[in-house]
């Protein structure tokens, strides 16, 4: 967790990270590792990263990742979890003050811009040994990314085929925290697949751009 936190700092001075996703992982880590801990001051800084990062609530429709209708002039996963900062922390005039500032900003107000081209994240539980897939469309020549983070209940499987069934990513290697990265020559939809391998249930945020 220290890590964590080091890397939090980072992208709070201004430090590049790899991806939007991958500002967007931390944020939700930070944001588990908060709500186990009881520490509402990190809470509000998990709330800060997801924010920056653009972090769009999403749905599986028709087969296809789509961003919700209605884009908001806020980030709604920031505001919840401001929200949650504040509820920890009820006596507490400063942690309100930061929570209430966060819930009010407008996406020019964070340090990441927009939140309209922002990543995007659904949750799911997912039954042990079942899987769900969904296509992707990306851009040419722009690096595209998908991720997942498990509850640490299961290992996790993500692969990415491209339309003719070629394999383009097949992670295993990072059971609770697998990601696919790739450099799609062309615009094209891709297949992805994500598994449940473990014998248990568990609960998954899937992150794609």
């Amino acid at each position: 967790m220290k890590r964590l936190r080091i890397l939090a700092a980072l992208l709070l001075i201004g430090a590049a990270a790899p991806s939007a996703i991958e500002d967007a992982a931390l944020g939700l880590k930070l944001a588990d590792h908060a709500r186990r801990t009881g520490d509402a001051r990190e809470m509000l800084v998990a709330a800060r990263i997801v924010a920056a990062s653009g972090l769009r609530e999403a749905e599986v429709r028709d087969g296809r990742l789509v961003a919700r209708a209605g884009l908001p002039d806020r980030s709604p996963i920031a505001v919840a979890l401001a929200e949650e900062a504040r509820l920890m922390a009820p006596g507490d005039a400063a942690v309100a003050a930061e929570a209430e500032a966060l819930a009010l900003a407008r996406p020019k107000g964070i340090v990441g811009g927009s939140w309209g081209s922002g990543p995007l994240q659904f949750r799911q539980m997912l039954p042990a040994g079942e899987s769900v897939g969904w296509t992707v469309r990306t851009r040419a020549a722009e690096p595209a990314f998908v991720s997942a983070i498990g509850d640490g209940d299961a290992d996790l499987h993500l692969s990415v085929a491209d339309r003719r069934g070629r394999t383009v990513c097949d992670e295993r290697g990072n059971a609770y925290y697998p990601l696919c990265r790739w450099s799609p020559p062309r615009a094209a939809d891709y297949r992805v697949i994500l598994g449940n391998a473990g014998r248990v249930p568990t609960r998954v945020v899937v992150l794609s751009n």
